[in-house]
C-alpha cells in the first residue's frame, strides 16, 4: 500500500483507533504550517516524525489539524477527531457514513456501547459484561404485541421478571427479546393486589 512515485492517492481509510488525522503526502493538505508533533511508531517497528499540520477538505466536508507524516503510506481519518467536530459516524457492511451534528440515534437502535477512552472507543466484551444488567441491552426490543402475549402466557408475570429470565435463560422457549409495553399493565396490577383482612367486629344484638 502506499503512493507510487510521481502519484498523489485522495484514498483516505477511516480509523476508529487512529487517534489524530494523518497523512504522508503533503500535497493533500492546505493551510500547512509546521509542527512539531513528535515520533510516531508504526506497524512492524517502523515509525517517523510529524514535521507539519494541515487541512483537508472535498469542498463539502473540511477537517483540520491534519498530521504530517513523511514515512507514513496511508491517509487515515481518526474517527475521534470528527466526533469532536460534532459529526456522527456509522458503519454497515457496505459503506462508511458522516452524518450531520444534528442527528440523533434513537435510544431503542442502540445495542451496544463503547465508552470513548481518551482518543480510541473500546468495549469490554468478557462474560462478566454480557451477563449483568447491561445484558438488557444486547436484546432487541420486541414489539407492544409479543411483549403481551408473552406476559399472559407467563401468566402475567412482570415484565421486569421476564426481561430477568431471558437475560439468565432461566427459561427456554421464550424468545430473546427485550420486552416492554408503554403502559405497564394497570388492570394486571390491581388483580394481584392483596386486601387485608379485617379484624372480626362484636355486634350487639339488643
Amino acid at each position: 500500500m502506499g503512493c507510487p512515485k510521481g502519484t498523489i492517492s485522495n484514498r483516505w481509510y477511516v480509523d476508529s483507533g487512529c487517534s489524530r488525522h494523518m497523512t504522508g503526502n503533503m500535497a493533500l493538505l492546505q493551510d500547512v504550517k509546521p509542527f512539531r508533533g513528535g515520533y510516531v511508531a508504526f506497524a512492524g517497528e517502523k515509525g517517523g516524525s510529524i514535521t507539519c499540520q494541515g487541512m483537508v477538505s472535498n469542498g463539502c466536508v473540511s477537517f483540520d489539524n491534519v498530521n504530517f507524516c513523511e514515512q507514513l503510506k496511508h491517509n487515515l481519518l481518526s474517527v475521534s477527531q470528527m466526533c469532536d467536530k460534532e459529526y456522527s459516524v456509522m458503519f454497515d457492511k457496505s459503506e462508511y457514513l458522516i452524518l450531520k451534528p444534528s442527528f440523533e440515534v434513537p435510544e431503542d437502535w442502540i445495542l451496544m456501547r463503547a465508552p470513548r477512552t481518551n482518543d480510541t472507543y473500546q468495549i469490554d466484551m468478557s462474560a462478566a459484561t454480557t451477563i449483568s444488567s447491561v445484558a438488557t441491552c444486547l436484546l432487541t426490543k420486541a414489539t407492544e404485541l409479543d411483549s403481551i402475549l408473552w406476559h399472559r402466557k407467563l401468566g402475567h408475570i412482570s415484565y421486569c421478571k421476564m426481561n430477568h429470565l431471558v437475560r439468565n435463560g432461566l427459561v427456554t422457549g421464550v424468545p430473546k427479546l427485550r420486552f416492554t409495553v408503554a403502559d405497564d399493565s394497570m388492570p394486571c396490577k390491581k388483580g394481584k393486589q392483596q386486601r387485608k383482612s379485617h379484624k372480626p367486629k362484636i355486634q350487639k344484638l339488643y
